[in-house]
Parts: C-alpha cells; structure tokens; sequence
C-alpha cells in the first residue's frame, strides 16, 4: 500500500498518475502550447468529462504563434519506418487515434497520402512489414532520376499544422474549465509557485525545447529545422498528391510534403544544428518578428535546402523560383530519448512534476499514444527514488 501525505484535507497518494492526481483534486497546471501540451489538456477534458469529475485547467505558455515547433512543421505520419519499438508502437497506436481533430471538428486537417521513400545508398533499408506492404518502384515514375532506388508505401497522413494549430488552439483554450495563461515561467521555482498558487498538486511540463531552461535539462537540445513553403498549385503532378522523403542518411534536409488544407508543399527539414545557448534563442526569435534580424545562418541553410531540392527533385523548380516561396525556421525539441517521467521530489517536494518531451521531430506521430502513456504513469514513491536513484550525466573533466 502507498504511503500519503497528509496536506490541508487533501490526502495525497504518492504513486497517483497525473490523470489520477488532476481528477481527485480537480486542478492541473500545464506548461507548452505545442502539439503535446494541446492533447495533454484534451485527454485531461475528455477523462474529466468520462468520469463526470470536472477539472479546472491553468494552461500556460509563452506565447502561441509561429515561435511554437508545432506551428511550423511539416506533420507527416509514417509510423512504419520508425526503427525505435517504443516509437513505432507510439506511431501505430496514434495512427489510428487522432482522436482529438475530429473531436474538435478539424477532421478535415488530416489526409490520408500515400508515400515514396527514396534513396541513393544501397545501404539503407527500404521498409518491410507495412499493412500495405511497400512496393518497389522506378524513382524517375516519381520525376526523381537523382535516386537510385524507391518504394511506394500507400498508408501514411500528413497534418496540415500551419492552418490548424491557430484553430486548434482557440478550440482548445475555450473548453470548459480550461484557462490559458501567457505567461514566461523562468524556472522551476517559479514553476512550483505558479502551480502551488493555483491550488494544483500536479503540473505536466510539455515545453518542447524550452524545458532546458525550466528544469535545467540539458538533455533537451533545440534542433534547427527549416521548411520552405511554396504554393502547391505550382507542383507538378504526382507530387502534388504524395509524400517524397529522402531516406539517405546525409540527406535529411530534403523532403517534399503537401498540405492541401494549407495550400502549399513542404520542402526543408532539419539542418542539424542545435541551439542551445540564451543568446541563440534570443537572436533566433528575434528574427521571426523582425525579417531583417534573421540570423546569417538561418539564411544559409534556407540556400543550401533549396539547392538540395532543385538538384534532386527539378520538377520543383517553378515552385521555387525566387519570389514564390517563403520560409519558417524553428527548434525542435531533440532529446537522445523521448522523456516521459516525474521530477525527482528533491527538487519538487510535495508538487508532482511530470514532464513529457524530446519528441525532435515526431510530435506529430507518436503525441496521441506517448500523452496517454505519459498521464497514465504512476509518480514513484519517496522510498523507490531513494532505492532507484535516478542516472546521473557524465561531466568531461
């Protein structure tokens, strides 16, 4: 039996789940206005509503606009060619449960496209054991002669998030119970204040990148990714229908993804760069405001993507001619491993912090499955952190 801790009328039971937590009390801070801090308030509503337990929601960020990762990216779902287990079984269980879109009434943001991976390395593996069963296929049928070899995967989804995520979060923000704070949180002090104040035993921390600086963890870098964005009426078929990624292994920057809601392709991905400094991201939001301040850097990979596009994939020229496209840049939330677990109470006390993030690119894959596994996990009582302990980071000497 778990041990509690008697506080004011409350009893607090050490090993609740934060879904559990946030029902009993019927108050829960959530921290992140990305895609995952949008389904943690959703299930928290959608339990609350089951259960005929109403809970008051503070949901607080930053900001909501095109700083937010989610704002900007591309929101491709394959979950077959995830190679992680966990992720790949996180992609199959969102695949089929993007519940909270039709739910909301944006069903109409999800398409269901069909697929081409495409590679030059004889090294990489084209995917096996899809439902649909990848096919092989000619690369130039695909007006991509650069590749050597392709495979055409029928199932697959792309997430028109540029025109969602505005709507989404104006859906969300007005459900019952749910209360929206902007509000820059500086660290973990100010944190366990805010949730303490609000009257919450329990607060998600869902901040994507910026959970670095909140809970000082330096597992979570911001990954630069740069998409450009040209106008879908100007891509020749079939690519104005499909999915092309390039699968080579340094050559992740090229991808081609359409968002019809949106009206427009997606060409970019990541750059490989990590920011991870104050000052970078000061310099890097700046820009967004301010075309004029965008950092050099920025500019550069924006060239050196459409290069890569227009040497591998011609037929997107007239997309991309000068003046036709334009461009976002944001920071992912990279992390080794996708984190789902609860702040140590040596750092805590009494509030329950759990924090979900490190989803790099793939919140818009795995967010439906890893939010309601992550609600579901149980907080460890004091005497199992005392007897696990938790890793502790290498430091180079």
């Amino acid at each position: 039996m778990s041990s509690c801790i008697l506080r004011g009328h409350l009893a607090v039971t050490e090993s609740e789940s934060f879904l559990v937590s946030a029902l009993r009390t019927g108050r829960a801070v959530v921290v992140g206005h990305g895609i995952t801090g949008h389904h943690v308030v959703h299930r928290l509503f959608v339990e609350s509503q089951r259960v005929s337990r109403p809970v008051q929601i503070l949901w607080v960020a930053d900001r909501h606009d095109e700083r937010i990762a989610s704002f900007g990216a591309s929101g491709w779902h394959m979950p077959f060619l995830e190679r992680d287990p966990r992720i790949a079984s996180w992609a199959q269980r969102s695949f089929r449960s993007w519940n909270i879109l039709p739910e909301l009434g944006f069903g109409e943001y999800r398409a269901a496209v069909p697929s081409v991976l495409l590679t030059r390395e004889d090294s990489v593996r084209i995917p096996s054991g899809c439902p649909a069963g990848p096919i092989p296929v000619d690369p130039s049928e695909f007006s991509a002669s650069f590749y050597r070899r392709a495979a055409f995967i029928a199932d697959g989804a792309v997430i028109s998030t540029c025109t969602l995520m505005p709507n989404l979060y104006r859906a969300v923000a007005q459900l019952p119970g749910v209360r929206p704070l902007h509000r820059h949180l500086r660290d973990l002090g100010d944190l366990l204040e805010l949730t303490v104040s609000f009257g919450a035993e329990v607060v998600c921390v869902a901040a994507g990148d910026r959970a670095q600086f909140l809970l000082d963890d330096k597992r979570i870098e911001g990954d630069l990714g740069v998409v450009l964005l040209a106008d879908l009426a100007r891509v020749p078929q079939p690519l104005d229908r499909i999915v092309l990624m390039d699968a080579d292994q340094d050559h992740e920057l090229t991808y081609s993804i359409p968002h019809r809601s949106c009206g427009h392709v997606c060409l970019g991905g990541s750059s490989g760069r990590l920011v991870t400094e104050p000052e970078e991201y000061a310099e890097l939001a700046r820009g967004l405001t301010d075309p004029s301040g965008v950092p050099s850097y920025v500019t550069d990979t924006v060239a050196e993507i459409r290069d890569r596009v227009l040497q591998r994939l011609p037929a997107l020229r007239p997309a991309l001619a000068t003046g036709h496209y334009q461009y976002w840049y944001g920071l992912r939330p990279l992390a080794e491993r996708v984190i789902a677990e609860w702040v140590p109470r040596t750092r805590t006390g009494p509030v329950g912090v759990l924090q979900l993030g490190g989803l790099g690119g793939s919140g818009f894959t795995v967010a439906p499955a890893f939010v309601q596994d992550g609600l579901a996990l149980r907080r460890p009582t004091s005497r199992m952190e005392s007897h696990l302990g938790r890793p502790t980071p290498v430091h180079s000497s």
